[in-house]
């Protein structure tokens, strides 16, 4: 069996690594020792992402910008403050005079009528700075906001972090429920600056289907961004492995993403403005309404296809408008106008139907699409010097006068169309005019004019806020790296995957050890043992999490990382279901067979904890080995925990592991014994328990020396 080879000890900063539980903190002696860290066996040069410029620690740049933003909220409300005592002397000036008219001898009246008019003028102009100065306050208390967001996130106090409405992971998804890839305490919350649908639904889909492009067509993608979408009930294919041509171009599209992201990370300010301008703008984010106004914006028009019906409501409006002046100048006498009135009616009941059905699709554009405008307008900002953020800035442009232009054109739009809802108002228009029909027609003016950049504008922002998210997590992390990928063809018996101090991306700094870890190449496995609490499966979901993270364009927590585009397929948290009549051990099963039969189709990333413990010892590690020969035939990598020290006994699996574990102290503190952790990864196989220990830490030790299996 190969075996790994130590090192000494090396000096870093802790990274992430998972601690006891709180409640424990008595029985455990937890604390991070550089101990002698994991040698990878077979490490060759390849290409590193180079180390940033030197940056301001990004947490003390949040408290100062947070700091910052509080001063001037705080001067904005103190100006608000006084404006709103002038407003009242305002108001007073302009009521005062007035009031004084009838008291008052006529040869005042001037004089009381110019200074009610200079208060009204006042009174105007302080209503006005008043309402600026609200949005001011506003807009730096939001901002204000968003740096203490962005410390919560570094500190992975997730009750401060905002988390993204991405709804739950669907049913049997290859791996996200093991690796939080959604939830609280998530990945999708590590990224959590998106705020529009499109850039939601563009992280929930990447989150789920790393390996895929995100979809072409702006309808699809919003709908599969929706949680309770029937096309999410079950758990959707994932896009396999790109085979030895597809992955060459795979890289290279990934490859200009990290540049993108990198770019931007340059630039934090334009990053919070960016999230600040989407996150400003209120209203109904209905995702069945935007829906509505994608469809119907990228539709065809109507009125346009019945000349007749705009004539005729032209003809009647016209009609109606001369007779009606010429019975008032009393030119004629009988009203004939009531005959116009009646045309008018008949008119815009023919079209009525289809303009209020086309209303309400256009007026989703009030809601999220005005994120979008408020998002696309800034990126008109975006520099020219890298090529994705170049096409981005275009596309934020397009067409003259830009995205937010355009949808300020609607809105004008749609205004004219929500006259509908005043009866009062809306009733005589009709009669007089056939209102609805000409308000269709400026409708369909605007769709006929920028009705097709609406995929575009979606794409965009799907496009700009993913690379919002992870600029967000290069600036906060800048000791992360992006990975080098490789494709699967090549040096295929060698390695998997390399980290080089690898840590879990979701867990604190300051409570965390990195190690040096390498998942073998096809054909062998690598086998993790260790003790209870040690690290076993923290090992393994940091490896799936930063691959997720790599996979997505982003950067990942270790000093450097090399590894192939494989998409990780997990079985770890398994659960029995009463409902279905599923035992846990049936469950195991059937999760072990997916991971297989994904295996087969292509290569993946597996990670298996703790396999097979709804049976007995000797059948489970007999079924254990089974199911690892079956992985071990395929072209997967990955890595399996166990406390079974013999399951990789057997003959054929001795030459095809390599074992690595974690190990635990015993110490004495205070006359109780206690148990030191330093979660560094050693070579071999483990060579200590816990179990009876902890049972005795906890309280449950009976005083007497129980028969244990020493085969187990």
């Amino acid at each position: 069996m190969r075996r790994f080879q130590p090192r000494g000890p090396r000096k870093r900063s802790p990274g992430p690594r998972l601690a006891p539980d709180p409640d424990l903190r008595d029985l455990f002696w937890v604390r991070n020792l550089h101990a002698p860290s994991l040698q990878t066996v077979g490490m060759s040069t390849t290409l590193e992402t180079p180390p940033r410029e030197t940056s301001p620690d990004p947490a003390r740049r949040a408290r100062e910008k947070a700091a910052a933003a509080d001063r001037e909220a705080g001067a904005i409300e103190d100006r608000l403050r006084t404006n709103s005592r002038f407003r009242v002397g305002a108001f007073l000036l302009m009521v005062g005079p007035l009031l004084l008219l009838e008291t008052s001898p006529r040869e005042w009246w001037p004089a009381l009528l110019s200074a009610a008019a200079v208060g009204a003028v006042l009174f105007a102009l302080l209503v006005r700075r008043h309402r600026r100065l609200r949005r001011g306050a506003q807009r730096e208390r939001l901002r204000e906001q968003l740096q203490h967001e962005s410390l919560a996130r570094m500190a992975r106090n997730w009750k401060g972090a905002p988390l993204p409405p991405l709804g739950a992971p669907p049913a049997n998804h290859a791996c996200a429920t093991d690796l939080d890839l959604l939830g609280q305490g998530s990945l999708a919350q590590l990224l959590g600056r998106v705020n529009t649908g499109p850039g939601r639904a563009a992280l929930r889909r990447s989150l789920l289907d790393p390996l895929a492009p995100l979809p072409t067509h702006a309808a699809r993608l919003l709908e599969e961004g929706e949680a309770d979408s029937p096309s999410q009930a079950d758990s959707p294919s994932q896009a396999e492995a790109p085979d030895d041509q597809e992955a060459v171009s795979w890289i290279r599209r990934i490859r200009r993403r990290q540049e993108a992201v990198e770019a931007l990370a340059r630039n934090p300010d334009l990053v919070e403005e960016l999230e600040l301008a989407a996150r400003e703008i209120s209203g109904d984010a209905s995702a069945d309404r935007t829906l509505a106004f994608l469809r119907w914006s990228g539709g065809g028009t109507w009125l346009s296809s019945r000349p007749g019906l705009l004539w005729a409501a032209r003809g009647v409006a016209t009609f109606n408008l001369v007779t009606l002046t010429v019975w008032f100048m009393g030119w004629v006498s009988p009203p004939v106008w009531l005959l116009g009135m009646a045309a008018a009616y008949i008119v815009n009941r023919m079209g009525a139907k289809e303009a209020h059905r086309r209303f309400t699709a256009a007026e989703g554009g009030e809601g999220d699409p005005a994120r979008w405008a408020a998002l696309l307008e800034v990126a008109r900002r975006l520099p020219d010097d890298d090529p994705t953020l170049a096409q981005l800035r275009r596309q934020a442009e397009s067409p003259p006068p830009g995205a937010g232009g355009a949808l300020q054109r609607l809105r004008s739009a749609t205004d004219v169309a929500s006259v509908r809802y005043s009866g009062l108002v809306h009733f005589p228009l009709v009669v007089l005019v056939a209102w609805d029909v000409h308000a269709l027609r400026k409708l369909e003016k605007w769709q006929a004019r920028y009705g097709t950049h609406a995929e575009d504008w979606v794409r965009a922002v799907a496009e700009l806020e993913l690379l919002v998210a992870l600029a967000g997590l290069r600036h906060e992390h800048p000791d992360w790296s992006f990975p080098s990928f490789t494709p699967p063809a090549a040096d295929p018996g060698g390695w998997g995957i390399r980290g080089r101090d690898l840590g879990h991306p979701l867990l604190p700094t300051e409570t965390c050890v990195g190690n040096d870890v390498e998942v073998p190449g096809p054909g062998t496995l690598l086998l993790v043992t260790g003790s209870n609490m040690a690290g076993k499966t923290t090992l393994l979901r940091a490896l799936g999490a930063n691959q997720v993270l790599g996979l997505l364009g982003g950067v990942v927590a270790a000093r450097s990382m090399d590894t192939r585009p494989l998409l990780p397929w997990t079985a770890m948290r398994v659960q029995d279901s009463v409902q279905e009549g599923v035992s846990f051990f049936m469950a195991e099963l059937q999760r072990l067979r997916r991971v297989v039969d994904a295996a087969r189709r292509g290569p993946v990333l597996f990670l298996l904890d703790e396999i097979l413990q709804g049976t007995n010892t000797a059948e489970r590690r007999t079924a254990a080995r089974i199911v690892l020969r079956h992985l071990l035939d395929t072209r997967a990598v990955g890595a399996v925990t166990t406390h079974d020290l013999t399951l990789a006994d057997a003959p054929d699996l001795q030459e095809r592991s390599v074992d690595i574990h974690f190990r635990e102290d015993v110490v004495e503190q205070d006359g109780r014994r206690k148990l030191h952790f330093d979660y560094r990864l050693r070579p071999g196989p483990a060579t200590s328990r816990n179990a009876l220990l902890l049972l005795e830490l906890v309280g449950l030790s009976t005083g007497e020396h129980d028969e244990t299996d020493e085969t187990a």
